[in-house]
């Protein structure tokens, strides 16, 4: 294939053909672009154009063709659709005019108009309002609803409020922030606020009832007034309330009282009831209602003046109310002793008085004299400037802790117990417990060399039982240690009679081995003797119970005997009398017999006599059997007594 000549012939083809196709292109082109370039603007829209000369807008509905040498640029826009509710701000770029465009409407801008923000126009109800600032004026202004609010073009929302309702017992304190004047606003009514004023807040107005006050007082000139209730209190507008609150009025009761000062004066009043106060201006309460200070036969009052400093003891019954000069330092008891008590009061030269009580009711609180002349009655009240003088005893089973505190102290012997520990001369450790039956005898005594009396006694004892322990061995010990108690308890008599104190007794009721060990020998020691102690008991109990069943037995044989006696004595007795009686009867049957008789004869009486014997024998045999027929017995004759025949006869 020639390859040279298909090339050659493609060259020519192009060099002829070249320019046609190019024209041909270009023609083609032109025809799209001009056929672009027609604008067709429909409703609701518009064409900015811009040409060399400026901007022009053509609003739709229109068919546009751009100049092509004088159209620099062109943009199709919509129009903005705004509702009655929209509105926006629309700024001309050449004037800078700004204006508002509010709807319903179809806007279509200018050739230099800028549209802003479609917005929302502010819809105001009855109770709103709208704080306008206009920035090119800086003026302030108030919009108040109902309405639909739509700013200027220089204008800007600056605060959105509620108006303020107020009540007929509300109140609101408004200030002008440019003058700074402060009025007051009352209800009932619709406050707006402007925009050169604040409020303080709505407050409540002071209701009062026929008890109550209130007492303003104006910051400018610093005057107060009060006002009573029965009303309804509204402050001025320069006044405060005193104390911030409603004041009650003080209400005393015929016991009750209260101090009121005046602060203008500075003069304190005792006000006392049965009555109602109100505070006046400047009165202030310095001491609040308090029940007045009952005074009978058990309590009175001591006073001390504030003027003077001089003390008073109040004693007569009454239902008592301070002055205002007089302080109340002490409600004070009456002091009541019994005759086994006693007390110790100090005066103020520092001098001590024992006052003993009574129970001699002829004596009723009258005077007698203590040791130092003094008056001295049984219930009493205590002086001014005088005091009861309190000893701090020690307590506890050792006497470990001092504070018991003693006022009225018992002049009766009492007991009290003790527990210490001490050796044995075999070094055995022991733990006594006792107690003490001791007695205050002389209370000045006692008062001038101590002041811890059962704590002297304690400890003065248990040195005296360690002394004599120590030199006693344990089985010593065990066999007398109430001995050993009794002589502790007499070893010093000195030391006790000098501190005013009598022993009447010590004794041991408990003792024990400190150590464990040895605690366990001596308590096996004391049951072996418990035991021994025991059995001996039981064996004496029961020698005791023979020995009584023995004397019983033979006061039951000797009570035996006796019965025995007196029944042989009653049998003798009965037969006789039986005799008595029978021979009794059978005399008098024979001397009836012999008188039925009546014969002289001596052989006729003996035989009557023989006759008489055999039927009174008869009648004594029929007389027996009678008796044993009536019975369950069995009756033998022999033949002799029943004088029986027998006959064999043959016919």
């Amino acid at each position: 294939m020639d390859y040279a000549a298909i090339i050659a012939s493609t060259v020519d083809v192009a060099l002829t053909w070249g320019p046609r196709l190019l024209l041909l292109a270009v023609t083609a082109y032109t025809l799209r672009v001009a056929a672009n370039r027609f604008q067709y603007v429909g409703e609701g829209e518009q064409l900015l154009v811009k040409t060399v000369s400026g901007k022009i807008v053509h609003d739709g509905p229109v068919i546009i063709f751009p100049s092509l040498l004088t159209t620099l640029s062109y943009q199709k826009r919509k129009g903005i659709s705004l509702n009655a509710l929209q509105y926006v701000a629309v700024q001309d770029s050449v004037t800078g005019t700004k204006t508002i465009k509010q709807g319903p409407c179809l806007l279509l801008l200018g050739p230099y108009d800028v549209p802003g923000k479609v917005t929302n126009a502010t819809v105001l109800d009855s109770r709103s309002s709208l704080i306008i600032l206009d920035s090119k004026t800086g003026a302030r202004r108030l919009v108040v609803g109902p309405v639909t609010f739509v700013p200027g073009p220089h204008e800007t929302v600056q605060k959105h409020e509620k108006c303020l309702s107020l009540h007929a017992n509300q109140y609101v304190l408004v200030e002008d922030t440019l003058s700074g004047a402060v009025r007051i606003v009352k209800g009932e009514q619709t406050l707006w606020v402007q925009p050169h004023e604040k409020h303080l807040g709505v407050k409540e107005a002071f209701s009062l009832n026929g008890n109550q006050q209130v007492r303003l007082r104006d910051t400018v000139t610093g005057d107060i007034r009060c006002l009573r209730g029965p009303q309804l209190v509204f402050p001025g507008s320069t006044e405060e309330v005193l104390g911030g609150k409603v004041e009650s009025a003080i209400i005393l009761k015929t016991w009750e009282y209260c101090h009121i000062q005046n602060k203008e004066t500075g003069k304190i009043r005792v006000e006392r009831g049965e009555k109602i106060i109100h505070l006046g201006p400047n009165d202030v309460v310095t001491q609040q209602k308090k029940r007045a200070y009952v005074i009978d036969t058990l309590h009175a009052v001591l006073l001390r003046n504030r003027e003077t400093g001089v003390q008073e003891l109040i004693q007569e019954p009454q239902l008592f109310v301070p002055k205002a000069e007089q302080e109340v330092m002490e409600i004070r008891e009456k002091i009541c002793l019994t005759s086994n008590q006693a007390i110790i009061l100090k005066d103020p030269n520092g001098n001590h008085h024992i006052r003993f009580g009574s129970d001699d009711e002829s004596f009723n609180g009258s005077n007698v004299n203590d040791s130092n002349g003094e008056a001295n009655p049984s219930s009493f009240f205590l002086p001014p400037h005088w005091e009861k003088v309190t000893l701090m005893w020690s307590r506890g089973r050792r006497r470990e802790k001092r504070d018991l505190a003693i006022t009225i102290f018992d002049t009766r012997p009492q007991y009290m117990s003790f527990e210490f520990n001490c050796r044995t001369s075999d070094n055995v450790e022991m733990v006594l417990e006792g107690t003490f039956f001791w007695e205050v005898e002389d209370i000045a005594a006692m008062l001038r060399f101590t002041g811890d009396a059962p704590g002297d006694v304690c400890s003065h004892a248990r040195s005296c039982f360690i002394q004599l322990i120590s030199k006693v061995t344990l089985q010593q010990f065990m066999e007398q240690f109430n001995n050993i108690a009794l002589q502790a308890a007499q070893s010093d008599d000195t030391f006790y009679s000098q501190r005013g104190i009598k022993i009447h007794s010590l004794e041991v009721t408990r003792y024990a081995c400190a150590d464990r060990s040895t605690a366990v020998i001596l308590e096996q020691i004391i049951a072996e003797t418990t035991n021994r102690m025991n059995r001996l008991s039981c064996q004496e109990s029961e020698n005791e119970v023979k020995l009584a069943q023995l004397h019983g037995e033979e006061e039951q044989e000797n009570a035996k005997t006796a019965v025995l006696q007196i029944q042989q004595a009653h049998s003798i007795e009965m037969a006789r009398s039986e005799g008595t009686a029978e021979a009794e009867k059978c005399l008098a049957f024979l001397k009836r017999i012999e008188e039925d008789c009546g014969s002289d004869d001596d052989g006729m009486k003996l035989r009557s006599s023989s006759l008489a014997e055999e039927l009174w024998h008869a009648l004594r045999k029929a007389e027996a059997i009678k008796d044993v027929s009536q019975g369950t017995a069995t009756v033998y004759f022999p033949p002799k007594d029943a004088n029986l025949v027998l006959e064999h006869r043959t016919d």
